[in-house]
């Protein structure tokens, strides 16, 4: 069943890859979900996955009683210890059918055909049997010297209970010495959700992701591979292969960071910039280019800030949300490269359902 099913190759390892298991065990979840629901209770035909099994009993509802079942012998095989192939590979497929038709395992169905821009979207990265290459950001952070840190804890009552607190020291007694860059060991807040969205979101439709810091990645790494590239100004590969596309974070040390459309002059959106990083809206880009530089396809999402960014993957795995901005393309844009600038309200550090405010389709 892991090859005809799930597209597994012949070789392929069951002791490791357990996506039959893992798929029956959901399956045998959802079941339980279903039948304890109003709408399982009174639904005529009742469906059991024994546990061991992949072979699906169907039961009737018994004309006696409302809650009452019955067996009913159907063409499948009981279970055995060696269930031939054929009857493998069907009651797979009338497992993979209930669970999607019934109970919505998988997110592609849901709010269907509301969702069919979502699939369209996503279907180039789940045509293939590569994992998806997601490399996040990693901005730069700056630790406190140890020096600073023991001043500042001079200054601060004690504590009870040891925690974090910020450094509270007179600027005159800081020097440059005192600020420690720490480079490759943090990952932003909205980077990790559209990290962890995104894979979540994949791994219910069997699809497995890699997971990289881009300061690790080369470009060698992204050749002929499909890629989704998170944050912007953190991520050193964003900044570079968007050099040649129509939206394009700008960033000036000392500035803020924007999103700009170089092919209308004066035309950019940004938000002032703030020491604590508070912001009361975002914007956000999501590209996908199918004939990206790397020779495969490449997907970006980052906000100018954090805010944005998270804003991104939700929306990147939200099927009929995602399905309802992309309706406004124009056309035959599932086959072309896309991008689109979205804005958003961030209303208690959480960002609020994005809007379009422009797009490029090519």
């Amino acid at each position: 069943m892991a090859v005809e099913v799930f597209g597994r190759r012949p070789q392929s390892d069951l002791g490791d890859d357990t996506i039959v298991r893992v798929s029956a065990r959901e399956v045998r979840k959802r079941l339980v979900q279903y039948y304890a629901s109003p709408e399982g209770v009174a639904s005529p035909v009742h469906i059991d996955l024994v546990s061991g099994s992949y072979v699906p009993e169907f039961r009737y509802a018994d004309t006696t009683g409302p809650t009452e079942h019955r067996p009913v012998v159907l063409a499948v095989d009981p279970p055995r210890r060696q269930t031939s192939r054929p009857s493998v590979i069907v009651a797979g497929a009338i497992v993979l059918l209930v669970a999607v038709t019934l109970f919505g395992v998988t997110k592609w169905t849901a709010g269907a055909p509301r969702a069919e821009g979502f699939r369209r979207f996503w279907e180039p990265v789940l045509a293939t049997p590569e994992p998806l290459l997601l490399a996040v950001a990693n901005p730069l952070v700056y630790h406190a010297s140890a020096r600073a840190t023991r001043i500042s804890e001079a200054h601060l009552p004690a504590l009870r209970i040891p925690m974090q607190r910020p450094i509270q020291v007179p600027p005159d007694e800081l020097d440059g010495s005192d600020l420690i860059p720490v480079q490759n060991q943090y990952v932003g807040f909205g980077d990790m959700v559209v990290a962890t969205d995104v894979a979540a979101m994949l791994a219910r439709n069997s699809k497995s992701v890699r997971v990289r810091l881009a300061s690790s990645v080369q470009f060698d790494d992204l050749r002929q591979s499909q890629t989704l590239l998170v944050g912007a100004v953190t991520n050193r590969w964003t900044m570079e292969l968007g050099q040649s596309w129509r939206f394009q974070f700008m960033f000036t040390p000392g500035t803020s960071t924007t999103i700009t459309d170089t092919l209308k002059t004066g035309r950019h959106w940004g938000i002032p910039a703030k020491e604590d990083g508070s912001t009361p809206e975002d914007y956000l880009l999501i590209s996908r280019i199918r004939n990206s530089s790397t020779g495969g396809l490449l997907i970006v999402a980052a906000g100018v800030k954090q805010f944005g960014t998270e804003a991104a993957g939700r929306l990147l795995t939200d099927p009929v949300q995602f399905s309802a901005i992309l309706s406004r393309l124009p056309r035959g844009w599932e086959d072309k490269n896309l991008q689109i600038v979205l804005h958003a309200q961030v209303i208690g550090n959480t960002p609020a359902q994005p809007e379009v405010v422009a797009f490029h389709v090519w």
